[in-house]
């Protein structure tokens, strides 16, 4: 493991955006978190990342933090362009990294194409990424795609987590959090009651809850199949599916037996939306699902959590050969 220490300066530079980030009237200005995909007919892996996005004008500036779990995250500071007649902006990293990563590793700095959308209320920015790390392509000949959703606040605090995680690394302490509770970040509490979960017409939106995207996928066919099956123990899982805030699936109860829909992708780079609403919790909390979903040369296996609390999210993008 090797680790790069941050500069305090620059630590504070990134909290003070934090405090500005959310008295700007700019479109883009705020926190945007999602994911980042790399993609080949060997393999597929999918990370976090989240950015600290400041619009003056057309400029934009602030940082970009990427992680997989609790041991290997970089953080870059960021400057880009937006450019409001195509809704297209450029993010490039600059600067020397702070990183912890496995030995072997080595960051990759990253430049960012993407465009703005709009789903409902929810924003986006979806697009392609190319990277170099010591004079070499990232992931060279690989489908290099990320998605990022306009939040409220960081999932991670920035300056919390990655001063501790240093602190886990130079006196050999075991982490705070292990995986699963990163994934899910949460002070401990005591379970309340479930809420009563409103009835689902085939008219509605979905309910007031957060949006998690939990996958990321990419493909090159427009024509897309999706079954959904209850993951591991079937014990009465009952979920709505919705594409683009559109219902799908209402009210379905979940089992080894597929529920199953179509899609037809159409524009290049925008994502497609789809939500996992949870209808109740089934004898064994959360709500989960197995979905796979298969083109005529593709197929993905995802595993997604939904509560009360939280929808699962998987956003499709759709980038033709």
């Amino acid at each position: 493991m090797h680790a790069v220490w941050l500069n305090k300066r620059w630590m504070l530079t990134c909290s003070l955006c934090g405090l500005f980030c959310y008295a700007g009237a700019q479109q883009l200005t705020g926190i945007w978190s999602g994911k980042i995909s790399r993609s080949s007919a060997e393999r597929h892996g999918v990370e976090s990342i989240e950015m600290q996005i400041n619009q003056s004008g057309r400029n934009l500036t602030g940082y970009t933090f990427a992680f997989k779990d609790t041991s290997r995250f970089v953080l870059f500071q960021m400057e880009g362009e937006r450019n409001r007649k195509t809704k297209n902006c450029f993010i490039w990293e600059i600067g020397l990294p702070a990183y912890l990563l496995p030995e072997n590793f080595n960051p990759c700095q990253k430049t960012f194409n993407l465009r703005y959308y709009k789903i409902g209320n929810t924003q986006y920015l979806s697009g392609t990424w190319s990277g170099f790390g010591q004079d070499t392509s990232c992931f060279p000949g690989e489908d290099l795609v990320v998605v990022l959703q306009k939040v409220k606040k960081p999932n991670y605090p920035l300056e919390d987590f990655v001063q501790q995680k240093f602190l886990d690394y130079i006196f050999k302490r075991a982490p705070r959090v292990d995986t699963t509770a990163f994934l899910q970040p949460a002070d401990p509490v005591v379970p309340a009651p479930a809420p009563a979960v409103s009835p689902v017409s085939a008219d509605s939106t979905p309910a007031d809850r957060k949006l998690e995207i939990q996958e990321l996928v990419n493909l090159a066919d427009s024509v897309v199949h999706i079954s959904l099956y209850d993951n591991a123990v079937v014990d009465g899982d009952t979920i709505s599916i919705f594409v683009d805030k559109e219902p799908v699936l209402v009210k379905q109860r979940i089992s080894n037996k597929a529920l199953e829909f179509n899609l037809t992708l159409r524009e290049p780079n925008k994502p497609t939306e789809i939500i996992m609403q949870a209808e109740n919790l089934g004898s064994i909390p959360p709500n989960t699902a197995l979905m796979i979903i298969e083109t005529a040369r593709k197929r993905y296996e995802v595993r997604l959590s939904s509560g009360f609390e939280k929808h699962a999210v998987v956003i499709i993008t759709y980038n033709p050969d």
